[in-house]
Protein backbone atom coordinates (compact mmCIF):
# COMPACT_ATOMS: atom_id res chain seq x y z
CA UNK A 1 0.00 0.00 0.00
CA UNK A 2 1.37 3.40 -1.01
CA UNK A 3 -0.42 6.22 0.81
CA UNK A 4 -1.28 9.25 -1.28
CA UNK A 5 -2.27 12.61 0.10
CA UNK A 6 -3.84 14.34 -2.84
CA UNK A 7 -6.19 17.31 -2.58
CA UNK A 8 -8.92 15.70 -4.66
CA UNK A 9 -11.10 18.07 -6.66
CA UNK A 10 -8.78 20.98 -5.81
CA UNK A 11 -6.39 20.59 -8.72
CA UNK A 12 -6.55 19.36 -12.29
CA UNK A 13 -6.63 15.64 -13.06
CA UNK A 14 -3.13 15.69 -14.58
CA UNK A 15 -1.73 16.87 -11.26
CA UNK A 16 -3.29 13.83 -9.60
CA UNK A 17 -1.92 11.48 -12.25
CA UNK A 18 1.56 13.03 -12.07
CA UNK A 19 1.67 12.98 -8.27
CA UNK A 20 0.32 9.42 -8.06
CA UNK A 21 2.88 8.10 -10.54
CA UNK A 22 5.65 10.02 -8.74
CA UNK A 23 4.72 8.46 -5.38
CA UNK A 24 4.59 4.96 -6.89
CA UNK A 25 8.02 5.40 -8.52
CA UNK A 26 9.43 6.90 -5.34
CA UNK A 27 8.19 3.94 -3.31
CA UNK A 28 9.24 1.14 -5.68
CA UNK A 29 12.11 2.21 -7.96
CA UNK A 30 15.63 1.70 -6.62
CA UNK A 31 19.16 2.24 -7.92
CA UNK A 32 20.52 -0.88 -9.58
CA UNK A 33 23.03 -2.05 -12.13
CA UNK A 34 22.26 -0.73 -15.60
CA UNK A 35 21.37 -3.09 -18.44
CA UNK A 36 24.26 -4.19 -20.68
CA UNK A 37 22.60 -2.77 -23.78
CA UNK A 38 21.49 0.87 -23.68
CA UNK A 39 17.86 0.95 -22.58
CA UNK A 40 15.26 3.60 -21.86
CA UNK A 41 12.12 3.79 -19.78
CA UNK A 42 9.17 5.32 -21.63
CA UNK A 43 7.35 7.29 -18.97
CA UNK A 44 4.05 9.10 -18.98
CA UNK A 45 1.69 7.17 -21.25
CA UNK A 46 -1.61 6.15 -19.69
CA UNK A 47 -4.41 3.83 -20.76
CA UNK A 48 -6.79 6.78 -21.04
CA UNK A 49 -4.47 8.87 -23.19
CA UNK A 50 -5.33 9.68 -26.79
CA UNK A 51 -3.27 7.46 -29.10
CA UNK A 52 -0.74 6.62 -26.38
CA UNK A 53 -0.39 3.05 -27.67
CA UNK A 54 0.56 4.40 -31.10
CA UNK A 55 3.02 6.85 -29.54
CA UNK A 56 4.68 4.01 -27.60
CA UNK A 57 5.04 2.03 -30.83
CA UNK A 58 6.55 5.00 -32.72
CA UNK A 59 9.00 6.01 -29.97
CA UNK A 60 10.02 2.38 -29.51
CA UNK A 61 10.74 2.17 -33.26
CA UNK A 62 12.77 5.41 -33.20
CA UNK A 63 14.85 4.11 -30.31
CA UNK A 64 15.24 0.67 -31.91
CA UNK A 65 16.59 2.30 -35.07
CA UNK A 66 19.34 3.75 -32.86
CA UNK A 67 20.05 0.39 -31.18
CA UNK A 68 18.28 1.32 -27.94
CA UNK A 69 15.78 -1.03 -26.29
CA UNK A 70 12.88 -0.21 -24.00
CA UNK A 71 13.25 -1.33 -20.39
CA UNK A 72 9.85 -0.34 -18.95
CA UNK A 73 6.79 1.54 -20.21
CA UNK A 74 5.06 3.20 -17.26
CA UNK A 75 2.52 3.79 -15.93
CA UNK A 76 0.70 2.19 -18.89
CA UNK A 77 1.28 -1.59 -19.08
CA UNK A 78 3.52 -1.65 -16.00
CA UNK A 79 3.24 -3.73 -12.84
CA UNK A 80 4.85 -3.03 -9.45
CA UNK A 81 7.73 -5.34 -10.41
CA UNK A 82 8.25 -3.34 -13.63
CA UNK A 83 8.42 -0.09 -11.66
CA UNK A 84 10.92 -1.72 -9.29
CA UNK A 85 13.32 -2.37 -12.21
CA UNK A 86 13.13 1.11 -13.75
CA UNK A 87 16.53 1.91 -12.23
CA UNK A 88 18.19 -0.51 -14.68
CA UNK A 89 17.58 1.80 -17.66
CA UNK A 90 20.24 4.24 -18.83
CA UNK A 91 17.80 7.14 -19.28
CA UNK A 92 14.12 8.04 -19.40
CA UNK A 93 12.03 9.24 -22.32
CA UNK A 94 9.51 11.69 -20.89
CA UNK A 95 6.68 11.18 -23.35
CA UNK A 96 4.05 13.11 -21.42
CA UNK A 97 5.34 15.74 -18.97
CA UNK A 98 1.83 16.31 -17.63
CA UNK A 99 1.70 12.81 -16.14
CA UNK A 100 5.34 11.93 -15.42
CA UNK A 101 7.59 14.98 -15.04
CA UNK A 102 7.78 14.73 -11.24
CA UNK A 103 8.85 11.09 -11.49
CA UNK A 104 11.39 11.94 -14.22
CA UNK A 105 12.95 14.65 -12.07
CA UNK A 106 13.08 12.32 -9.05
CA UNK A 107 14.71 9.53 -11.09
CA UNK A 108 17.27 11.99 -12.46
CA UNK A 109 18.15 13.07 -8.93
CA UNK A 110 17.93 9.73 -7.11
CA UNK A 111 18.74 7.15 -9.80
CA UNK A 112 21.11 9.18 -11.94
CA UNK A 113 18.93 8.85 -15.06
CA UNK A 114 18.79 11.76 -17.47
CA UNK A 115 15.47 12.32 -19.19
CA UNK A 116 14.48 13.78 -22.54
CA UNK A 117 12.98 17.26 -22.53
CA UNK A 118 11.83 17.29 -26.16
CA UNK A 119 8.49 15.64 -26.92
CA UNK A 120 8.61 14.16 -30.46
CA UNK A 121 5.47 15.70 -31.93
CA UNK A 122 5.92 16.72 -35.55
CA UNK A 123 8.83 16.11 -37.89
CA UNK A 124 11.07 18.90 -36.59
CA UNK A 125 10.57 17.98 -32.94
CA UNK A 126 11.12 14.29 -33.77
CA UNK A 127 14.46 15.11 -35.37
CA UNK A 128 15.35 17.22 -32.30
CA UNK A 129 14.28 14.33 -30.05
CA UNK A 130 16.54 11.89 -31.92
CA UNK A 131 19.45 14.34 -31.56
CA UNK A 132 18.71 14.72 -27.83
CA UNK A 133 18.68 10.94 -27.33
CA UNK A 134 21.98 10.71 -29.20
CA UNK A 135 23.48 13.37 -26.95
CA UNK A 136 22.27 11.64 -23.76
CA UNK A 137 23.46 8.18 -24.82
CA UNK A 138 26.48 8.89 -27.00
CA UNK A 139 24.89 6.84 -29.78
CA UNK A 140 24.92 8.17 -33.34
CA UNK A 141 21.60 9.84 -34.25
CA UNK A 142 19.56 7.94 -36.80
CA UNK A 143 16.07 8.53 -38.12
CA UNK A 144 14.37 6.49 -40.82
CA UNK A 145 12.69 9.19 -42.94
CA UNK A 146 10.69 6.59 -44.86
CA UNK A 147 8.19 6.44 -41.97
CA UNK A 148 7.50 10.17 -42.08
CA UNK A 149 4.14 11.28 -43.40
CA UNK A 150 5.31 14.83 -44.05
CA UNK A 151 6.18 14.40 -47.76
CA UNK A 152 2.68 13.12 -48.51
CA UNK A 153 1.01 15.85 -46.48
CA UNK A 154 3.21 18.57 -47.99
CA UNK A 155 2.02 17.67 -51.48
CA UNK A 156 -1.66 17.68 -50.55
CA UNK A 157 -4.02 20.62 -50.90
CA UNK A 158 -4.69 20.46 -47.15
CA UNK A 159 -1.14 21.46 -46.28
CA UNK A 160 -1.76 25.05 -47.41
CA UNK A 161 -5.39 25.32 -46.35
CA UNK A 162 -4.62 26.96 -42.99
CA UNK A 163 -1.71 29.11 -44.19
CA UNK A 164 -2.29 32.70 -43.14
CA UNK A 165 -5.43 31.89 -41.15
CA UNK A 166 -6.07 32.07 -37.41
CA UNK A 167 -7.02 28.81 -35.77
CA UNK A 168 -7.75 27.60 -32.26
CA UNK A 169 -6.69 24.16 -31.15
CA UNK A 170 -8.44 22.54 -28.21
CA UNK A 171 -7.42 19.43 -26.38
Amino acid sequence: VIPLELPSYQRKENFGADETFFQIVKALARPMERTKQITANLIGPTALGFRHRDDIQEVTALLSDMGISVNVVAPMTSSPSDIARMGAAHFNVLMYPETAESAARWMERELGQSFTKIVPIGVGATRDFVAEVAKITGVAPYMDDSRLRLPWYSKSVDSTYLTGKRVFLFG
